[in-house]
């Protein structure tokens, strides 16, 4: 049977699962302050800017260490036509945490919420906060704007995958038509990766900053096996001198082992056969596969398991 990778960049930068899922994406395991940015984004959701906004505000003097929370409560600003306070959220968020307030803004997947307000006013504010924050990190702007629509090109196709799969079926044509799009895209966006190597050598974060700076490696582990070997040792160095994430180089160090036919390290990578069953694939040395993945700032691996749906001990027939 034909076995494709069923893993992908989306999502893969937070924790799973109650509590570590809620101490990555609030920043807190206060539970008073949780329920209250919760509520907050209930009435988001619901598009009742003003209550959001109290709500937000009241869970701020509890705790502020959530970029997400405090992007979204800047949506609810704006909404209510606090142009002021918007901007001023957004800058504090940028503050908090630079990489997750721009992945909230740009990526769909991360923050659905945002989608009506990405192409408003909105986003005058968002990219103003960006662009003064780039300058005073002294990242170079045009590039990371060229690696911003890279990543998005990689990741749009990809993100109708799991969809299509339920509607039409792994071998389908609809799958097959889109498979035939995601190869050709990233063709043209190696190339454009490529380029950038030759110019820059890594392109990491500090050139275009934490998010951006997984750019490269992204378009390279969608590639063959002799393009992701051809550079490894390059992001290999990057992720040693913190250019990119030690995470991401452990996908693609188990993503290059199963394709030569070995284990892989942490426990990445999740495999689906022909008819959409998916599962690990096999791991070295699992007894001590969550010391590993700790070591590169990943969570446990049956928490990780819960992504795809799957029981870690029962997907390992433990």
């Amino acid at each position: 049977m034909r076995i494709h990778f069923y893993a992908t960049i989306i999502g893969l930068s937070l924790c799973f699962g109650q509590p570590s899922w809620a101490q990555t994406l609030y920043a807190t395991q206060d539970t008073t302050y949780i329920r209250a940015v919760e509520r907050a984004l209930v009435y988001l959701q619901k598009g009742q800017c003003e209550p959001c906004l109290t709500t937000y505000q009241k869970a701020f003097t509890i705790a502020q260490k959530s970029a997400l929370s405090t992007m979204r409560a800047a949506l609810c600003a704006f909404q209510c036509k606090q142009y002021d306070l918007a901007k001023f959220y957004i800058q504090r968020a940028t503050d908090i945490d630079y990489a997750v307030a721009e992945e909230t803004w740009y990526d769909q997947q991360t923050a659905p919420e945002f989608d009506l307000v990405r192409s408003s006013g909105m986003k005058e504010l968002a990219e103003e906060v960006f662009t003064k924050k780039d300058a005073q990190l002294g990242l170079n702007q045009a590039l990371k704007q060229q690696l911003i629509t890279i990543y998005t090109t990689d990741q749009q196709p990809r993100s109708r995958v799991d969809s299509l799969i339920r509607s039409y079926g792994m071998n389908s044509p609809q799958m097959q038509q889109l498979w035939q799009q995601i190869h050709q895209i990233d063709s043209v966006n190696l190339a454009k990766i490529e380029q950038i190597i030759k110019q820059y050598g890594y392109p990491g974060q500090s050139l275009v900053g934490s998010k951006q700076g997984n750019t490269a490696w992204l378009v390279i582990q969608h590639s063959s096996l002799s393009v992701q070997e051809k550079y490894f040792p390059l992001m290999q160095q990057a992720a040693k001198e913190d250019e990119m994430q030690k995470s991401n180089l452990a996908l693609l160090t188990d993503r290059i082992r199963l394709a030569k036919g070995q284990q892989q390290l942490y426990g990445t990578q999740v495999i689906s056969d022909s008819t959409g069953k998916k599962a690990f694939g096999p791991i070295e040395d699992e007894a001590n596969v969550n010391k590993r993945r700790a070591e590169v700032g990943l969570g446990p691996i049956e928490e990780y398991a819960k992504q795809f749906g799957l029981d870690y001990n029962k997907s390992l027939n433990r």
